[in-house]
């Protein structure tokens, strides 16, 4: 058993409402969920089509949400930090760690790190408008060298924030190749504020080596483990695997209606399945077989016939 706080991570695409509401129906686990990123947008006035992922009245109950804001312009920063509050918000978290290059090179995301002052310019909005203890940030090591976040550090303990969520590896690295362990364990040491770890917990057993190596980390980010077998948290808290397959097909018949609901067409829907399954397939035994023949549909019909043909074995 674990009395750890874990979120689930803002995966764009993929963590978003009708994912949301879909796992709170029928898993448990999660202490609180972060929104795929908004950006920040020019003017005075954020459309209401642009929050229409968090508004509240469609929020699953028990699943606290803080939305996340990506964007470089500390005045853009507030103008959405207000329209967040309008709509209840009273805790925002900042991407500072969206690898993908055509964000960084702009100065979002993760490549907001390279800009010292227009780092400390957007923490001291985001704590302004929100009030001590309310604003997040999430970043990475860096953009191509680790050590960026370790020289950043000191600006980011200036700020009375609620968190640091740190993905111990680089911008460049994407979601490849290994966490860096030792370089999260030197930022621990550092760090005077709320520390989260994320990355590559994707199993029980993952959890377990990576809170008994850092004692002191007692907050936990999961995304794409979540999302490979929506279990894992409620397993985390269990200390033992709850995977059940009938729920599992419940939890998986509701999210496709969901996503069904809201899709214009097969097209657009099979996009948020095959992303889905993109993650889940490996999970099983049938995994190469089922990502192979799911990936070439092309109606609806023909995806349900794949998982009705292919009997689920989890590894």
């Amino acid at each position: 058993m674990t009395n750890a706080t874990i979120s689930l991570a803002p995966l764009r695409g993929v963590t978003g409402l009708r994912f949301r509401q879909a796992f709170q129906a029928h898993m448990s686990g999660l202490d609180l969920a972060v929104a795929p990123f908004i950006a920040t947008v020019q003017g005075d006035r954020v459309k209401p089509e642009i929050l229409r992922g968090i508004e509240p009245s469609v929020q699953p109950k028990g699943l606290p949400l803080i939305p996340q804001v990506i964007g470089k312009d500390a005045r853009q920063l507030r103008v959405m930090l207000r329209a967040m509050k309008e709509l209840g918000y009273t805790q925002v978290d900042l991407n500072s760690g969206c690898p993908w290059p055509f964000v960084a090179k702009k100065g979002r995301g993760a490549g907001l790190l390279r800009d010292e002052a227009n780092l400390a310019a957007m923490l001291e909005a985001g704590c302004e408008e929100l009030g001590e203890g309310n604003f997040s940030i999430k970043v990475r090591l860096g953009i191509e060298e680790k050590t960026l976040l370790a020289k950043r550090l000191p600006i980011l303990l200036r700020y009375p924030l609620r968190e640091i969520c740190v993905h111990p590896r680089t911008a460049k690295q994407m979601y490849e190749g290994s966490v860096d362990l030792d370089a999260f364990e030197r930022i621990c040491e550092a760090c005077t504020l709320p520390l989260t770890y994320n990355g590559d917990i994707r199993t029980l057993e993952d959890y377990q080596m990576l809170s008994a190596r850092f004692p002191t980390v007692s907050r936990w980010m999961i995304g794409r483990g979540i999302v490979a077998n929506p279990f894992l948290a409620e397993s985390i808290r269990a200390g033992k695997d709850t995977r059940d397959m009938a729920r599992f097909q419940a939890w998986h018949a509701d999210i496709l209606a969901r996503y069904a609901e809201n899709a214009p067409g097969d097209h657009a829907l099979l996009g948020h399945l095959k992303e889905l399954w993109s993650y889940l397939a490996p999970t099983f035994k049938q995994g190469d077989q089922l990502w192979n023949s799911l990936k070439i549909t092309r109606t609806r019909d023909e995806f349900e016939r794949v998982l009705r043909l292919i009997p689920l074995q989890w590894r």
